[in-house]
């Protein structure tokens, strides 16, 4: 099922911010803000590891950091800022919740997939396959939903406190969603991959079955199979782990969100 996402476009959000005067909150210094240096310097680490994430490609370390100290900048939120950025924090929390979903689909394609591996089943490995690449598919097609929450360059005029408190979130919002991408891109990538493998060790058993294969060829069939059987127990593994970090995501993008919502309608 395709992912619902529900957010401002980038270019309304950036008009958005230079509508207008606003009156500068009174627990805003005029000063830059010690929360906000701290902020970029999550920003710099967060992009630095989105343009180059090594070993860790599926890290979400580096996304909780961030939102922890953007929890911490959201009470100097301008009143003004909040509805547009409410968007944003909404399509990421969105984006979570079916990632979650379908991370937990994944795992039981994976594992379906896996036991019709050693069950040398080509029927149902044909349809778990199936299963798992279509899976992969939507990952890929949320991963390219979540990247159109664009950051935001020089959007707002002016250089109040409460103005840059806004651009920074915003900026906060944009990497965000860059960094998840990155993450569902791969775990698509890495779903496909292994339901690729376990196809071509069906389509090799069948081709050796027909051929009566000698005993070295169904050695090689064997240890085929058994390739394919770890690619799927190293891709359970890995959806379990982020099944975790995402769900911690997850609850840190809705307190967030919560955060603006308060800010945005006060209780009276």
């Amino acid at each position: 099922m395709a992912p619902m996402m529900m957010m401002a476009s980038p270019a309304g959000r950036a008009a958005g911010f230079g509508r207008g005067g606003h009156v500068r909150s009174a627990s805003v210094p005029s000063q830059r803000h010690p929360l906000l240096t701290h902020v970029d310097d999550q920003l710099r680490a967060l992009r630095s590891w989105t343009s180059d994430p090594g070993q860790n490609p599926l890290a979400l370390a580096h996304v909780r950091a961030l939102l922890c100290v953007l929890d911490e900048l959201t009470p100097l939120m301008p009143l003004s800022s909040t509805s547009r950025l409410l968007d944003g924090f909404l399509a990421l929390a969105d984006a979570y919740g079916s990632f979650l979903a379908a991370l937990l689909a994944l795992r039981q394609h994976a594992a379906d997939l896996r036991a019709a591996v050693r069950r040398r089943d080509p029927a149902k490995l044909a349809s778990a396959a199936r299963a798992q690449r279509r899976a992969a598919k939507e990952l890929a097609g949320l991963a390219t939903a979540v990247a159109r929450c664009s950051p935001i360059h020089g959007a707002a005029v002016g250089f109040s406190s409460e103005l840059e408190v806004a651009r920074t979130v915003a900026e906060a919002v944009g990497d965000t969603a860059a960094a998840s991408a990155s993450v569902f891109h791969q775990v698509a990538f890495l779903a496909d991959a292994a339901a690729a493998t376990a196809l071509a060790v069906s389509s090799s058993s069948s081709k050796k079955r027909n051929k009566l294969a000698a005993g070295e060829e169904m050695q090689k069939d064997v240890a085929a199979a058994a390739v394919a059987v770890a690619r799927l127990q190293e891709l359970e593994q890995c959806v379990g782990e982020l099944e975790s970090e995402s769900e911690k995501v997850f609850r840190s993008l809705l307190h967030t969100r919560v955060s603006l919502l308060n800010i945005h309608t006060p209780t009276i």
